[in-house]
């Protein structure tokens, strides 16, 4: 008996991929085609419900979008919450809106460690993230870079739940 149910709960996962895939394949079709109101609305829900790569698209959303949809600061917000889950392109993007304060008030050491930790997924040293944080590092103190990498190293991915939402600004 005990075969069967784990037959059955692996049917059923593998079922369930194909629901998930389908609205964030037609959000991500609706931000190519600059749709970012329908994409914002198939996001918004997934996002809610803790799917960090749902959050990071929702991020780009916000950065993207134009006129009153348009906002920094939510889309650093939802940057946040997916790039603590560990969702690497999110880290990144993160890291860039602390160099810049885009949304977020200018913090190098928060830059510099979003950017290391996006590194730990991207193939090769010559990704765009090393580049950015070897820029970042010429332009901080050796004290900054020692606060960033101590922050690296301890740094764990967290659980979202659907009780709490995402870290307000």
């Amino acid at each position: 008996m005990r075969p069967l149910i784990g037959l059955f709960l692996l049917l059923a996962f593998a079922a369930a991929g194909p629901a998930f895939a389908a609205p964030i394949d037609d959000a991500n079709a609706a931000y190519q085609r600059g749709n970012y109101a329908a994409a914002e609305k198939i996001l918004l829900p997934l996002a809610e419900a803790g799917n960090p790569y749902a959050q990071y698209r929702l991020g780009l959303v916000y950065l993207e979008a134009t006129g009153e949809m348009r906002s920094p600061e939510e889309a650093s917000k939802w940057l946040e919450s997916a790039a603590l889950q560990g969702q690497p392109h999110a880290q990144y993007k993160l890291g860039i809106l602390y160099v810049n304060g885009n949304g977020v008030l200018r913090d190098f050491v928060q830059a510099y460690m979003w950017l290391t930790l996006s590194t730990r997924h991207v193939a090769g040293s010559g990704s765009e993230a090393v580049r950015q944080r070897d820029m970042l590092a010429a332009r901080m103190s050796s004290s900054q870079i020692a606060e960033a990498k101590k922050l690296v190293k301890s740094w764990r991915p967290v659980k979202f739940e659907t009780e709490t939402p995402p870290p307000q600004r």
